[in-house]
């Protein structure tokens, strides 16, 4: 994918700020976010003014306070490196792309139906590094109002699991007939054993499978 100058993946560290890899483009139009320590009623009020001088001399960006902060939303890396280049102070947090499949998917999360990453402070249950996506009923939709539900499958894929001798966490608090998707946590270990059981029997009620890519979230 071609990079653009003004849209470029952070990676984890950026100008000593650990980067919180973000889940979209916020408002389908910033790439990038920055949580300002202050907020609508307490900030210190000679360091925002300077932040607005910086602001104000690029038009591309969204500002909003909240209770905890003040938030801003950039779509260009120039508005971001002057502001932590010259106000590193006022910065609490900073969101973004962490790499070029990263940054491909916040443009375009609909392009690729098996996007397997998922940045994570820490692993699902505080030990599942994998989350599948088991469906078991095909979306309804305007255009195919009379999807056929997989609910067969899907339930001889759980009763394949519960078979298994293996850690895992099965999501689900009723029959598969009942829900849409269900999620199947395990170990990548555990996932290799099941794979092509997965591959040959199974692939019409998975979804998606997703590994956890852990990152830290201090500064």
């Amino acid at each position: 994918m071609l990079l653009d100058k003004d849209n470029i993946p952070l990676g984890f560290s950026y100008k000593g700020f650990n980067v919180t890899p973000s889940d979209r483009k916020y408002y389908s139009e910033f790439l990038y976010k920055v949580h300002c320590y202050g907020n609508n009623v307490y900030r210190d009020i000679k360091l925002h003014e300077k932040l607005d001088t910086i602001l104000f001399n690029h038009w591309n960006y969204q500002n909003t306070y909240t209770n905890k902060n003040r938030v801003l939303y950039l779509k260009d890396i120039s508005t971001l490196d002057e502001i932590l280049d010259t106000l590193p102070e006022i910065v609490e947090k900073v969101y973004g792309p962490v790499d070029e499949a990263h940054l491909e998917y916040v443009n375009s999360p609909w392009k690729n139906t098996d996007f397997k990453f998922q940045y994570r402070e820490k692993l699902w249950y505080n030990k599942y590094d994998i989350k599948i996506d088991v469906i078991s009923r095909e979306k309804w939709t305007w255009n195919n109002p009379s999807s056929a539900d997989l609910e067969e499958i899907a339930n001889q894929f759980m009763g394949f699991i519960k078979e298994q001798s293996f850690d895992y966490y099965l999501y689900l608090t009723t029959e598969a007939k009942y829900w849409e998707t269900n999620y199947l946590y395990c170990k990548t270990e555990d996932l290799k054993e099941i794979q092509p059981w997965i591959s040959m029997l199974y692939s019409e009620v998975i979804g998606k499978i997703n590994s956890a890519v852990l990152y830290s979230v201090d500064k």
